[in-house]
C-alpha cells in the first residue's frame, strides 16, 4: 500500500478487502468508546535530526529518511 496512484487508497481494498469504503485510513476515534488502560507503558519516539538526509510532506503524510551508519536513530 502507499499514497500513488496504483497503489493509494483507491487501491487498497484489491490487497486489503476490509479497506473499502467506510474502513479506509483515517480512521474516526469516538471518544465517548475509548478506555484508558494502565497497563499500556507510555509511548514515544525519537531521533537525532543530524541523521535524517532527506525530510519530505507530501500533503499527506511525512517521509525522513536517515542516514543510520552510526546508528544515531
Amino acid at each position: 500500500w502507499g499514497y500513488d496512484s496504483d497503489n493509494g487508497p483507491d487501491q487498497w481494498h484489491k490487497n486489503y478487502p476490509t479497506a473499502k469504503g467506510r474502513h479506509q485510513s483515517p480512521i474516526e476515534i469516538n471518544n465517548k468508546e475509548v478506555h484508558y488502560d494502565s497497563s499500556l507503558l507510555p509511548w514515544f519516539a525519537s531521533y537525532d535530526p543530524g541523521a535524517a538526509k532527506t525530510i519530505l510532506n507530501n500533503g499527506k503524510t511525512c517521509r525522513v529518511v536517515f542516514d543510520d551508519s552510526f546508528d544515531r536513530s
